[in-house]
């Protein structure tokens, strides 16, 4: 019970945005896009913290870089 509820954990965009380093505005921008999973929830944006989690590991397995920072090309 508790985890379906810790994957049901909603963040606030400032939340969201401190998580991915970037600002409030650009995770706006990344939601308009499609990039990023989001929904209102009384006129304010949401992001599901496992979703978020969720898309920084794709990205992560996505981005072509190594472990060390270099680029696996």
């Amino acid at each position: 019970m508790e985890k379906e509820l810790e994957s049901l954990r909603l963040l606030t965009l400032p939340e969201a945005a401190q998580m991915l380093h970037v600002s409030t505005r650009t995770l706006q921008r990344m939601i308009r896009k499609n990039d990023l999973p989001a929904f209102k929830v009384g006129g304010q944006w949401r992001v599901r913290e496992s979703q978020l989690a969720q898309w920084i590991r794709f990205r992560e397995g996505s981005s072509g870089t190594t472990e060390n920072g270099g680029n696996s090309l």
